[in-house]
């Protein structure tokens, strides 16, 4: 599925991870080793590779960049979520610390603006502060969302888009621009981009919901756990009795709910269709990323790109 190379891509992500504070390197790569199919840096490359029709070294580095975003975002959601796995691994926090977990993500964030400030330019820059910005956005409206029953479809997108999207779209537009200026490209990608991350969040919102722990690596009914509304209840919300509601909110309200409880509220979900309108939701966004490529020509790429689209509302489901 994810055609790159991921071997020399290994490589070069350890190679720059250089801090003098060994803990820093303990904690990064400890999150790294971790694994992951690192969707992120293939969609740098591959784009790369459509344009260009190969990858250079400086490729390989901003790909690695952007990973140490997404690894960085990883470090303060497990301390701020209290997640207890990570990819079936007890998460960072919970051996080293959260103290030092929160200063290993925030070096990790400065050490991929700084590699951009070397082997990017001013757009690429620009692009993937605002993605930052983004990121740090969708995490606090998601705390300040916190059982809240009322959330807005809106809002549950901007956070989605924080959460996940925003990152997905700058390593595609990294990707073309490191082979084009042509900017009906550049956002073409981005588009792509995002629509696969809203699909693969919602995907994910589902899985909390559907999946199992052993194949997730995470612990199941989590977010509901944690007082998150994700797209399965809002799809149902208005369908629901008034005492169906007034149940679900204590349950988002409990800090400690029951799984009883927690069971009763996913039967809930189910018997009014939201697996089903979530999973028709990540259908909607995969095809919009899908006609997104059509600008890109046909090839093989492209494919794996179409492929990899599909792949996401398919995953454990």
């Amino acid at each position: 599925m994810f055609n790159f190379d991921k071997a020399y891509f290994e490589k070069v992500m350890y190679q720059h991870l250089d801090s003098n504070v060994n803990f820093i390197l303990q904690v990064g790569k400890y999150i790294i080793d971790s694994g992951g199919k690192r969707v992120r840096p293939y969609l740098v490359l591959k784009f790369s590779k459509i344009i260009k029709n190969k990858n250079e070294e400086k490729d390989y580095i901003l790909a690695a960049a952007l990973e140490y975003l997404h690894t960085a975002s990883l470090l303060h959601d497990d301390v701020v979520d209290g997640s207890l796995l990570r990819r079936g691994k007890p998460t960072a926090n919970r051996i080293f610390g959260n103290d030092t977990t929160v200063l290993t993500g925030d070096y990790m964030y400065a050490n991929a603006l700084y590699l951009f400030s070397i082997y990017g330019d001013i757009d690429m820059i620009k692009n993937v502060s605002q993605t930052v910005k983004k990121m740090a956005e969708g995490q606090l409206l998601e705390l300040k969302k916190i059982a809240d029953f009322d959330i807005t479809l809106q809002e549950y997108y901007s956070i989605l888009e924080g959460k996940t999207a925003a990152l997905f779209g700058s390593c595609c537009y990294v990707g073309t621009a490191l082979g084009t200026d042509n900017e009906t490209l550049k956002q073409k990608a981005f588009e792509y981009g995002l629509n696969i991350g809203m699909a693969f969040q919602i995907v994910d919102d589902l899985l909390d919901y559907t999946g199992k722990e052993e194949k997730t690596g995470k612990s199941i009914m989590n977010d509901l756990r944690e007082g998150k509304i994700t797209y399965p209840l809002i799809a149902v919300r208005e369908k629901l009795s008034t005492e169906e509601k007034e149940f679900i909110k204590s349950v988002l309200l409990n800090k400690n709910p029951d799984t009883e409880d927690l069971i009763k509220v996913k039967n809930i979900v189910e018997s009014y269709g939201g697996i089903e309108e979530a999973k028709q939701k990540a259908e909607d966004f995969v095809n919009k990323a899908i006609e997104s490529l059509r600008v890109f020509g046909d090839s093989e790429d492209v494919e794996e790109l179409e492929s990899l689209a599909k792949f996401i509302i398919e995953r454990e489901m």
